[in-house]
């Protein structure tokens, strides 16, 4: 059974994909990957279990911005690392502010990256621990219960 991935790279370059999942893959993470904003969206609608997205913020069909301002609601259970070779004040800023946890400009130091999706992960995990502890248990529902048996 293949493990769920727990990171999301989101970048329209294949090469910087590929450099990314090979690094954060041989650092014990699992990932997966889209290449465009549309796609990220979508997967993210369907995939729980992410945790951390690397999102470029450069992409063919949107900004990472329009990305991040549609993934990135209030109470969202993952964290969103921004990568761009064509950073400003204003682009780090406004990523902050719409919920990013880092921005790095590219060339980046991959092993930072790795770190950083680790702390993420590891925040991330504590407070999923946390809202789990504070909910109560569900019932158990078996068919004999349901029939009144």
């Amino acid at each position: 059974m293949q493990k769920e991935s727990n990171i999301l790279i989101v970048d329209d370059s294949e090469e910087m994909i590929w450099v990314l999942a090979n690094v954060l893959e041989k650092a014990g993470l699992s990932v997966d990957a889209v290449t465009n904003g549309k796609d990220a969206i979508a997967y993210l609608r369907c995939h729980a279990e992410i945790r951390v997205v690397v999102l470029d913020y450069q992409l063919p069909d949107m900004s990472g911005l329009l990305v991040l301002d549609h993934i990135k609601p209030k109470g969202a259970c993952f964290e969103v690392i921004v990568i761009t070779g064509h950073g400003t004040d204003e682009i780090r800023s406004k990523c902050y502010d719409g919920g990013a946890c880092a921005f790095m400009e590219k060339p980046f130091d991959i092993n930072h990256l790795v770190v950083m999706c680790k702390q993420a992960l590891k925040e991330k995990e504590g407070i999923m621990d946390q809202v789990k502890e504070t909910l109560p248990p569900a019932p158990f529902l078996f068919k004999s219960n349901i029939e009144g048996r």
